[in-house]
């Protein structure tokens, strides 16, 4: 029986990418669980809801356009979109309640 080498390869690049981030998203919940971190929210959130935006949008567009190369439905399009945007945001206020963002962007070390 021969073995259809394009599509192993897919599985275990499909398959490594789903536990990685479910992994990844496990950290980032337990981090953000145990730090909590809202200071930035509380403070400006105005600018935390734009740049959630921001990011998440920006991110989603190339997906639009692959599928749309690619002749993919409409729904399909809309469906990829959409997971795209929901884990940038999850990521994006996973980040700002893990404390990441308050590390790396942190005004007062400058």
């Amino acid at each position: 029986m021969a073995i259809d080498i394009a599509h192993a390869v897919y599985t275990v690049i499909k398959y490594g990418i789903l536990i990685t981030i479910f992994v990844g998203f496990s950290i980032l919940l337990v981090g953000s669980v145990l730090v909590y971190d809202t200071a930035y929210i509380t403070k400006n959130p105005k600018f935390f809801i734009s740049e959630t935006l921001f990011m998440a949008i920006l991110t989603s567009i190339p997906v639009v356009y692959i599928c749309y190369l690619r002749g993919a439905s409409h729904s399909a399009t809309f469906r990829d979109m959409s997971l795209i945007f929901i884990k940038m945001v999850l990521l994006h206020v996973g980040f700002q309640l893990s404390g990441v963002y308050t590390v790396l962007f942190d005004v007062k070390s400058t």
